[in-house]
């Protein structure tokens, strides 16, 4: 889908789910989330292009494999993150976003801790002579 159309579809579900909010909250949601999931699906189609050109670009920057897949899964983990706790506030519920995120955090937290542990050991062989 082209941005317009994405656009459009997102006004008008918007203003279907105002209306049905009023009289059928839960066919709202429902509207609500199936959109989110139709627009999510045909952005990951577009997702390979860009992949493809980001393990480009890193491959001619000399880089090792290992900071490319420590950025792509930090790419995914911040997308899925972020594609829960949209669906959490959708649906109300704001403690559940707020833990969603919390738990993304956590996750590149996690996924960066051996690029740190690498940037203090070479820092301490700086100092440390």
């Amino acid at each position: 889908m082209e941005i317009m159309a994405i656009v459009g579809l997102l006004v008008v579900v918007a203003v279907l789910a105002v209306i049905l909010r009023h009289q059928r909250p839960e066919q709202a949601l429902v509207l609500v989330l199936m959109t989110g999931v139709l627009i999510t699906v045909s952005l990951l189609g577009k997702a390979q292009s860009i992949l493809n050109e980001l393990t480009n670009l890193l491959s001619q920057s000399g880089l090792s494999s290992e900071y490319a897949a420590i950025l792509f899964k930090g790419l995914g983990i911040c997308l899925i993150t972020q594609l829960a706790s949209d669906t959490c506030k959708d649906a109300g519920e704001m403690a559940l976003s707020a833990k969603a995120e919390l738990a993304g955090r956590m996750a590149l937290l996690i996924l960066g801790l051996p690029l740190f542990q690498k940037i203090a050991s070479v820092a301490v062989g700086l100092i440390g002579g």
